[in-house]
């Protein structure tokens, strides 16, 4: 080997070597990068605060709007009140009949956070093994009033998941959901929100104590700041006149909210498609 040659081997060895760390350099920023925007994870609202701010919010809305609709009902409020006297004459008899009829009376039950669970399913390859990641926290909140008699004229409140609490077993994974992939590490982010638009597909016309009914929930479904209408396949069970309990699933793709999955050391193949799962305890207050 000619000298020429020998000299050159060092210089090749320390590019190399160059390359390689500064390959190791950016793996490591990245990890910093992610573990320094995650955030602790600590809730900045509770459940019941994010739901009381929400309520007071539409309230005043709906303040607003009321305050516009009466100001133009004025205009016409002698027509109305003449019709609604003429039809009521021509059916005087049957509105009689009906209010003869025992009425059927909601119950309202709440969530209890600390015995109910909000959920992700979804996989991934991590250092070259299908692994199953599982995301749960205990920190959701809403009501659903029932009607036992009529099941199809129940109605769901609001269902508020704090997404900065969410954990699965992995504390450089957790970061990332909170710093890039939910956002919930900022605060106009903290909370998945679902509204239920509509109940359907009832499995049974009326339940009693020890039933199970199952049905769809339709709604509006807000992840960072996209908002999806998705459908909940649901099921509840009757445990007894002052407490209910059931789940509710949906199978989503992130892309349709958004959500995109950082490129890290390690972790590769993450699955396009989510599972959304929701278990509850739910008892009269």
């Amino acid at each position: 080997m000619s000298n020429q040659t020998m000299r050159g081997i060092p210089y090749l060895l320390v590019l190399l070597l160059l390359v390689i760390a500064l390959g190791g350099g950016a793996a490591a920023g990245i990890l910093g990068y992610i573990w320094y925007t995650g955030g602790s994870g600590e809730a900045s609202l509770s459940v019941e605060e994010a739901l009381a701010t929400r309520a007071a919010n539409d309230a005043a809305m709906a303040d607003a709007v009321g305050t516009a609709i009466m100001d133009a009902a004025h205009t016409v409020i002698a027509d109305a009140v003449a019709a609604a006297v003429a039809e009521a004459v021509d059916t005087s008899v049957a509105a009689v009949m009906e209010a003869q009829a025992p009425a059927s009376v909601p119950i309202e039950f709440s969530i209890v956070a600390e015995e109910s669970q909000a959920s992700f399913t979804l996989e991934e390859d991590l250092s070259g093994v299908r692994t199953t990641v599982i995301g749960t926290t205990t920190e959701l909140g809403g009501s659903i009033s029932v009607d036992f008699a009529k099941p199809s004229e129940s109605v769901i409140g609001t269902i508020v998941v704090n997404a900065r609490t969410l954990e699965t077993d992995n504390s450089f994974r957790n970061r990332a959901l909170r710093s890039q992939i939910l956002r919930s590490a900022r605060d106009e982010f903290e909370f998945i929100v679902f509204e239920p638009r509509e109940l359907s597909n009832f499995s049974a016309d009326s339940v009693a104590v020890g039933e199970t009914i199952s049905f769809d929930i339709t709604g509006d479904l807000t992840v960072t700041d996209v908002t999806r209408s998705v459908t909940f396949a649901a099921s509840v069970t009757l445990d007894s006149e002052t407490q209910i309990s059931g789940s509710a699933a949906v199978n989503l793709l992130h892309a349709d909210f958004g959500l995109t999955i950082p490129e890290v050391p390690r972790v590769a193949n993450v699955t396009d498609d989510v599972d959304l799962k929701l278990e509850f305890v739910a008892r009269v207050e």
